[in-house]
């Protein structure tokens, strides 16, 4: 996925790991204090650390711990992914970058508190040694802070360079640069009521399967009507797979991922590739819908996919895995689009 793509999955461990490490931690340390100064009849001290441990689990609880939780429910909402995926990539770098700024700044506050205020204030033991473990940590803030910085003042340059980087794959007609799981895990745990945390390796598989589910349509079809072909770099193995569609014996997400999620314009044969570049790009995505440019002659492959999902899977974009009966009810239009994309072509040069 790409790395300006919100990661709640990373977000959520960073919090646990805060949580834990910074937080619970803490707090234990500062209640048995408290308690064995109120033992030793220090009634005062006692008092003052129970209260700031106190402090600290009701930031525990509702601060960190409401952040966790609704992340968890932006997992499994599909109008979150939406937005997200309608997000420009300008707002998702400076979005980073705010969050490494704001997160080196906890960081790094939070490390100079309890390794190095408050070891001296305790007059710890191996007072050194806590100091230099709390340098160490306040530079990793401190790197996080000036790597976020970067990214929020210099966001429209790395934005255009990762455009840019992009647009140059043009031997590309399909990647899913894994941007395809996140939906995918979403309306996957609608449909079965599990959780992210609940799902399993078999979930997984199934998830990858509605993500890739969305071009094997089309990668069926050009298997059937032999219209692959193997690049010189492919392996044997891909060239097998591709034929092991064609006799139905393999998924075509099967031969997806094994390439990377990705399907390259050189693995269509010539007679083909024209109508196959046409017929994928005859649509924009707007909205969180996919919707036929205009002036569209032969078809687009995207709204006839989210029309066939919602008409006769009776489910959202993500929301399905490829099975052949479903393909041989949709290979219709791709046929349809092929002969209007024959007639256009051949009409143009008579």
């Amino acid at each position: 996925m790409s790395k300006y793509n919100k990661d709640l999955d990373s977000s959520i461990q960073l919090l646990r790991i805060f949580r834990w490490l910074f937080l619970r931690l803490a707090a234990f340390i500062l209640v048995v204090r408290g308690i064995s100064f109120l033992g030793d009849g220090r009634t005062t001290k006692g008092i003052v650390e129970l209260a700031i441990a106190a402090a600290i689990i009701a930031v525990d609880i509702f601060v960190v711990g409401r952040s966790i939780r609704k992340m968890k429910k932006q997992q499994i909402d599909p109008e979150f992914w939406e937005k997200e995926r309608d997000m420009p990539l300008i707002d998702k770098v400076r979005r980073s970058g705010r969050f490494n700024i704001c997160g080196g700044i906890i960081w790094t506050v939070v490390c100079i508190g309890l390794f190095i205020i408050m070891p001296i204030v305790w007059s710890v033991d191996h007072l050194a040694l806590c100091l230099v473990l709390g340098a160490v940590l306040v530079s990793f803030g401190l790197i996080f802070f000036v790597l976020g910085f970067r990214e929020y003042k210099k966001a429209e340059a790395i934005a255009a360079e990762i455009e840019e980087k992009q647009s140059a794959d043009d031997g590309i007609l399909y990647k899913d640069y894994e941007l395809g799981y996140e939906p995918a895990a979403a309306q996957y745990c609608i449909q079965t009521g599990k959780t992210m945390e609940e799902l399993t390796a078999a979930d997984e598989e199934m998830i990858w399967e509605y993500a890739y589910a969305q071009i094997c349509y089309l990668f069926a079809w050009i298997a059937e009507h032999d219209f692959y072909q193997p690049r010189e770099r492919d392996g044997s193995y891909l060239e097998e797979l591709a034929a092991e569609v064609k006799a139905r014996t393999k998924l075509p997400s099967d031969y997806v991922a094994e390439n990377d999620g990705t399907l390259y314009k050189d693995n269509v044969k010539e007679e083909a590739r024209g109508f196959i570049y046409e017929y994928m790009n005859n649509s924009d995505y707007v909205n969180g819908h996919e919707v036929p440019k205009q002036g569209d002659i032969i078809g687009a492959y995207y709204p006839e996919v989210e029309a066939f999902a919602k008409d006769y899977l009776h489910a959202e974009m993500f929301g399905f895995p490829f099975r052949w009966e479903d393909y041989d009810q949709f290979k219709v239009h791709i046929d349809e689009a092929y002969e209007k994309y024959q007639k256009k072509t051949t009409g143009s040069s008579t």
